[in-house]
């Protein structure tokens, strides 16, 4: 899908503390490397203080300062969580911190695309509504060791961060120029609960078996999503600057990316930062458009391509164009001197 006059204005990320990575149990002593350790994986930021919504809100805030943005021009807050035991209605809860009165909040789910697929909804909401100045997507994960330590024994580090963006009409320095989605669900039984699994121990057929089995499936439908977003943009892969993918591992992403029209390993991607994060969920995305909108060497031009995709499975691609030179900023990471959030 082509866009006209949706831009973002500005971006926002928490990041807790950042611990080093141990080896997964029966990593050392086998003689060989583990996965986790081919994934490329270095360390994870891990919060023990703040919820997955808590710290959402704080990367919002920052994402409406980025963009001088006052809450009283927000039309609509699109949040997207995974599993947040602590908030029943975190959209609730960020417009109490974050939205103005006459503020609309929305959930989405989507697993690991939840950042780009809330994107989109919030894009949807401007190019539906020319009354609307602007719009707060929110993105917040969590991973208890509790719940999700065995992400290791499957070759990837999960990581909590809350992240966020602001979409205007115009005013932005990065213009949305299309996106485009892909659903497999013929995979969708892979996510389901296993019987007999409850509480904290439960485990789906994909928590057990990780992305292996099923890549040549992933491969394709990455593939697909990619061309359908350059073809509709009239783009070629050469003229793409930068490319975002979610933090998922060097192993993975370098078999979904060095295949496609792209011809990239992780290695040429936000990976590089991403690796020490970990696996942020929904947040991964916005995680590193904040730190590359901030960086300051992006230049007025050049293209931003977003590759997403969550269990379930579906994937999407957005592809944005720089229109002016974005001021380079310190990454909106965590700042002790920040207010705490109620």
């Amino acid at each position: 899908m082509l866009w006209q006059d949706i831009t973002i204005a500005g971006t926002g990320a928490w990041i807790p503390p950042i611990r080093p990575e141990q080896e997964p149990r029966g990593g050392p002593g086998t003689g060989q490397p583990s996965m986790m350790a081919l994934n490329g994986f270095t360390s994870a930021a891990v919060s023990k203080d703040n919820t997955a919504t808590q710290m959402a809100a704080r990367a919002g805030l920052k994402a409406l300062r980025h963009a001088d943005v006052a809450s009283a021009d927000l039309s609509l807050l699109v949040h997207a969580g995974f599993q947040d035991p602590d908030h029943y209605t975190p959209s609730a809860y960020l417009m109490r911190v974050l939205g103005g009165r006459d503020t609309a909040g929305i959930e989405v789910g989507a697993a690991s695309d939840g950042g780009a697929a809330a994107l989109v909804a919030a894009a949807d909401h401007l190019a539906a509504r020319p009354d609307a100045k602007a719009t707060l997507v929110t993105t917040g994960a969590r991973f208890p060791d509790e719940r999700w330590g065995h992400s290791r024994e499957l070759g990837y580090v999960a990581g909590d961060a809350g992240a966020a963006a602001v979409l205007t009409r115009g005013t932005g320095f990065a213009r949305l120029v299309a996106t485009a989605h892909v659903t497999e669900s013929r995979l969708e039984a892979q996510t389901r609960t296993k019987e007999g699994h409850t509480g904290v121990a439960r485990r789906s057929p994909v928590e057990e078996t990780g992305f292996m089995p099923h890549i040549d499936v992933l491969q394709r439908a990455t593939h697909r999503c990619i061309e359908t977003v350059l073809d509709e943009a009239a783009v070629k892969p050469a003229d793409i600057a930068h490319v975002v993918p979610i933090a998922i591992g060097s192993v993975v992403l370098d078999m979904l990316l060095s295949g496609s029209p792209l011809g990239l390993r992780a290695d040429d991607t936000s990976w590089t930062y991403g690796r020490h994060i970990g696996h942020a969920g929904p947040s991964d995305v916005l995680l590193a458009l904040d730190r590359t909108f901030r960086s300051g060497t992006l230049r007025a031009g050049e293209r931003v391509l977003v590759v997403s995709f969550g269990v379930g499975f579906r994937w999407t691609t957005a592809l944005f164009e720089v229109t002016r030179d974005p001021v380079a900023m310190t990454p909106a990471g965590r700042s002790r001197s920040e207010g705490v959030c109620p």
